[in-house]
């Protein structure tokens, strides 16, 4: 297995919803290859440290050679000592996988055809987010919402006040339309390259965003005060770099 894309994976942890989300980052033309050797490698894992990972697997729109895992800690504090537990045990989960190998052409085929490329460390911004609906849903309902809408922003220098006010502006005002729909908001904490924020919207899948996007447009427009409230978006002060639909692969699990 390659170095790099072992290492992300030991930092692994319980999951829950917390305030810090990891996100490792690689590239891939067999996403299949890809979750069994996940499977294998954070199965060990659990196995000899009794964690319960619940990392979730996505892909990067289904033509896309690109695959993110994400998982959560608690505080970056959480997130240390959890490394530094899982970088003691790192030995003890190769022996494990040793005593109980995978199909060899697998780890063969995975190493000849994977890329790593980053991760990075995004804290959780609850005052800029609406998750609080998506937290109270069944486990089971929240487990098949796979549709995800990337966004991720840049702020310039001396900007971020101006950028956190006008996103309350904005939710301020949906609120009052009726508007609701499931965002959470990170802060790049490292890793992030340019990104200095990262929305993420959760849907049921890409048709249901598409289809409750256009009725929470519509409702802006036909809003009494559309035209009237000036929450222009700044693109001097903070602009989107890049959009991205990402698809969480429900099949994936441990």
């Amino acid at each position: 297995m390659k170095r790099l894309f072992l290492l992300s994976f030991i930092l692994v942890s319980s999951f829950s919803f917390g305030q810090i989300m990891v996100l490792f980052e690689a590239d891939t033309p067999d996403k299949k290859n890809m979750a069994e050797v996940a499977t294998n490698w954070f199965g060990a894992v659990k196995e000899v440290t009794g964690d319960d990972n619940g990392i979730t697997m996505h892909h990067k729109g289904w033509s896309s050679t690109t695959v993110y895992f994400a998982w959560w800690y608690d505080s970056l504090k959480d997130m240390a000592e959890s490394l530094e537990k899982q970088e003691s045990t790192r030995d003890k989960v190769l022996e494990y996988l040793g005593a109980n190998p995978a199909d060899p052409e697998l780890i063969q085929k995975f190493n000849s055809i994977t890329n790593s490329r980053q991760s990075s460390v995004w804290e959780y911004v609850p005052e800029l987010s609406q998750m609080d609906d998506f937290m109270a849903l069944p486990k089971e309902e929240r487990d098949q919402m796979q549709y995800r809408r990337f966004q991720y922003i840049n702020i310039a220098m001396n900007s971020e006040e101006a950028y956190i006010n006008h996103q309350k502006k904005a939710y301020a005002l949906d609120k009052k339309r009726g508007i609701k729909y499931h965002i959470a908001v990170f802060k790049n904490v490292f890793g992030g390259k340019d990104s200095d924020y990262l929305s993420i919207i959760i849907d049921e899948n890409r048709l249901e965003y598409m289809k409750n996007f256009t009725e929470r447009m519509k409702l802006r427009r036909e809003s009494p005060d559309w035209g009237k409230n000036q929450n222009p978006w700044d693109l001097t002060k903070y602009n989107v770099i890049k959009t991205d639909e990402i698809f969480k692969n429900l099949n994936f699990k441990l």
